[in-house]
């Protein structure tokens, strides 16, 4: 069992973390999902408390630990920069091919 599954047994879209871990996986992004965490996560450490952080919400928004915001504004995926534990950068998808397409661009730069 992955470890998203372990952390969050009943998350409802394993196929896209999966689709999203395996094309941003060989640029070093891990699953370091952890069930006190809202949802499943992968990051991609940098080096010098710099990280790259994918989230992937519940496809059913009733699911998702924001319901109203999710249902009115808030993208199911979200990829940010993260320095010392404080956001930098932030944007939000429901795009998944997206969401990779971004994520493979700021890897590659």
């Amino acid at each position: 069992m992955k470890q998203y599954q372990q952390q969050f047994p009943d998350f409802d879209d394993c196929e896209t973390f999966d689709k999203i871990f395996a094309a941003v996986s060989e640029h070093g992004f891990k699953d370091q999902s952890w069930h006190n965490d809202v949802m499943p996560c992968m990051i991609k450490d940098c080096g010098n408390d710099f990280e790259l952080v994918i989230w992937i919400d519940y496809k059913d928004p009733d699911k998702a630990e924001f319901t109203d915001q999710r249902k009115e504004s808030m993208k199911q995926f979200m990829f940010g920069e993260r320095d010392q534990d404080e956001y930098i950068e932030e944007w939000q998808y429901d795009d998944v091919d997206a969401l990779i397409a971004h994520v493979e661009r700021v890897v590659t730069a």
